[in-house]
């Protein structure tokens, strides 16, 4: 087996078992949430939370970005360190004078809450991609399980004994990322990088001019992954904000996919991206990836209700109609996130920015448009289009500059077989059933000599990870 695969498929298995760990501590935790919260609630506590997701870019500048790609590269790891905790800190200390301006004006009760909320998710970031890009895999691996399962115990305690509500939930996020942030910056050793003598502007300079364009991306990926829950509120209200918020949990199962392999896949790109003989590592590695991506796609599709059942509670269940597009959509972003490392890898974010933001406004226009008279299943329709429209923007981009050989006829069939079984997965019907069915096999033999590779690459790594052990 080639180095750059054993390299690969040995860090995609650790991500693995971490991501997996992490993944069923959460699926665990949604018959919890929608067991004890009311639909209006957990619409609440989730935009509250999503929010961060909107502030962090702006307030850090995407610095953690930067620390993780530079760390790879760069031996001068304090001066990295230094900056990034400077630009952090900064921003958290603009995000508190607004958050006490926006509590003395409106007296909202969850300020307090979310100004925690983000100091601790920007602490736990910027502490573990530092970890990552020292090369302390295993390590950052762990760090991911034990904030999810901080977060369970939390949750538990919090929500089930103390019987809690939104402001539990919040402060549940926040104990688990604060905690594991500390663990990160005593185990990986991350406190001896710390020499405020080391900060650097140039360097800096340096590490904005690579993050900086993250920020419209960042923005833009906020807006076709969560925008649509504050249009469904505006129209609809937090009830039925609550169920599309629900469903759009689901599709964590196949983002699990391109997470475990995303993180695995962006250190090979930035390492492998100058060797002459990239295409067919690039290529390989794209055949299966995509192939595994619509595999999981069609089987989750088919297994949809089974897991509503089990993880959506009551009235929450209803929202399983909306989860074959949102898992179509995950899909589309799993290729569209393959592509979109190869920006990264040649410290180049302005396609990668230029793809996001059209998507987005794709997106916000179908929002706009099918909200009113669909609901939440307009909402997931314009997702899954504007996941669409970025795979397709990113590869006609990319294979301008990276050479990629694959079947385009047989990607296309993938394609719309993959379609055809959201749409139908999206109804009731025992003769619809069969046809998914039908679908599904159309897609697993679609390529079935990936499998065969995929195997054969599995046991070899696994061969490697017994070694080390």
């Amino acid at each position: 087996m080639d180095s750059k695969y054993k390299v690969l498929a040995s860090n995609t298995i650790i991500f693995a078992i971490g991501n997996i760990l992490v993944k069923l501590i959460s699926f665990f935790l949604m018959p919890l949430y929608t067991s004890v919260l009311t639909t209006e609630q957990y619409g609440v506590a989730e935009l509250l939370n999503n929010s961060i997701e909107i502030v962090i870019p702006i307030a850090t500048l995407c610095i953690v970005e930067a620390l993780y790609r530079f760390s790879i590269d760069d031996e001068d790891h304090s001066t990295i360190f230094v900056n990034s905790i400077v630009v952090t800190i900064i921003g958290d200390l603009l995000v508190f004078i607004a958050c006490l301006i926006w509590y003395v004006l409106f007296h909202y009760e969850y300020t307090f809450y979310f100004f925690i909320l983000f100091v601790t998710t920007t602490f736990y970031k910027l502490t573990i991609q530092f970890a990552r890009g020292l090369g302390h895999v295993k390590r950052y691996s762990f760090y991911g399980v034990l904030n999810s399962f901080l977060l369970f115990i939390s949750n538990v305690i919090l929500l089930v004994v103390l019987k809690g509500s939104i402001k539990s939930y919040l402060l549940s996020f926040s104990i688990g990322y604060g905690i594991s942030a500390i663990v990160a910056m005593i185990f990986s050793e991350e406190y001896k990088y710390v020499e405020l003598k080391k900060f650097d502007y140039k360097k800096l300079t340096e590490m904005l001019n690579y993050s900086l364009p993250n920020i419209p991306n960042m923005l833009s990926w906020w807006v076709n992954s969560l925008s649509d829950r504050y249009i469904i509120l505006f129209f609809w209200g937090s009830g039925v904000t609550g169920l599309y918020t629900a469903a759009s949990k689901l599709p964590a199962m196949i983002n699990l996919v391109t997470s475990i392999f995303q993180q695995a896949w962006q250190y090979s790109t930035a390492t492998e991206i100058d060797n002459n003989d990239n295409s067919s590592f690039f290529s390989n590695i794209f055949r299966m990836y995509s192939y595994v991506c619509f595999s999981c796609c069609g089987f989750l599709i088919i297994i949809n209700k089974l897991i509503c059942k089990l993880l959506l509670k009551d009235n929450f269940f209803i929202a399983w109609k909306f989860v074959p597009l949102l898992l179509l959509a995950a899909t589309f972003g799993c290729i569209s996130t393959y592509f979109g490392t190869f920006y990264n890898a040649i410290k180049n974010n302005k396609m990668l920015m230029i793809s996001t933001l059209f998507g987005a406004v794709v997106n916000l226009v179908l929002n706009f448009l099918l909200i009113p008279l669909c609901g939440g299943m307009g909402a997931a329709i314009a997702t899954a289009v504007s996941y669409l429209v970025i795979m397709v923007f990113r590869m006609i981009n990319v294979l301008k500059f990276i050479t990629i050989i694959f079947n385009k006829k047989r990607f296309i069939v993938q394609i719309l077989t993959l379609i055809s079984l959201s749409i139908i997965g999206s109804y009731e019907s025992s003769i619809l059933t069969i046809l998914s069915i039908i679908f599904m096999c159309v897609i697993v033999l679609s390529d079935f000599y990936v499998i065969k590779n995929i195997f054969n690459i599995g046991l070899k790594s696994c061969k490697i990870i017994i070694d080390k052990i």
